[in-house]
């Protein structure tokens, strides 16, 4: 009976464990292209790395990012829209959370501020431009706000 009764517990216990908590700044309101207003303009803001797995396949892409942006500029509730890839999408978050937030004065927002940027992964195409229509149509992902990472195609050689 006492198994019974601990395994219970511990089943409960562990079901618990793998629920996230809801996002804290669900009731804000998303504003579309924040950052493209000027009182963002002193955000230095770059482009992701293109994924090497992305790169090695010699495939384009994209993912769309939501977040929302504290008075401190902390970034939160981070969140992957759409994407065509995990790759493009951890690559898209991650330099989200890594743009240089802590440089900015203080004071630009005194609420929270959510938006959404589009990240779009290019493949040089060998004469210094990308093969934009195939990240231009590329309807995985949607935002006004974009940012493009140029990569290179990466071949092994046997």
């Amino acid at each position: 009976m006492n198994r019974y009764i601990l395994s219970v517990f511990a089943l409960i216990l562990l079901s618990g464990c793998q629920t996230s908590p809801p996002p804290q700044f669900q009731d804000v309101q998303l504003t579309e292209a924040e950052l493209q207003t000027e009182k963002w303009s002193e955000l230095k803001r770059f482009a992701p790395k293109y994924p090497v797995e992305e790169a090695i396949a010699g495939r384009d892409g994209c993912a769309a990012v939501e977040y929302v942006i504290t008075p401190s500029y902390e970034i939160r509730d981070v969140k992957v829209l759409s994407s065509s890839s995990r790759y493009f999408a951890k690559q898209a978050e991650l330099t989200v959370k890594n743009w240089k937030w802590s440089e900015l004065p203080q004071g630009i927002i005194a609420a929270p501020v959510k938006t959404i940027t589009q990240f779009r992964f290019c493949l040089d195409a060998g004469d210094g431009r990308c093969s934009v229509p195939a990240t231009v149509d590329n309807a995985a992902c949607s935002g006004k706000d974009t940012i493009y990472s140029i990569g290179y195609r990466i071949v092994h050689k046997a």
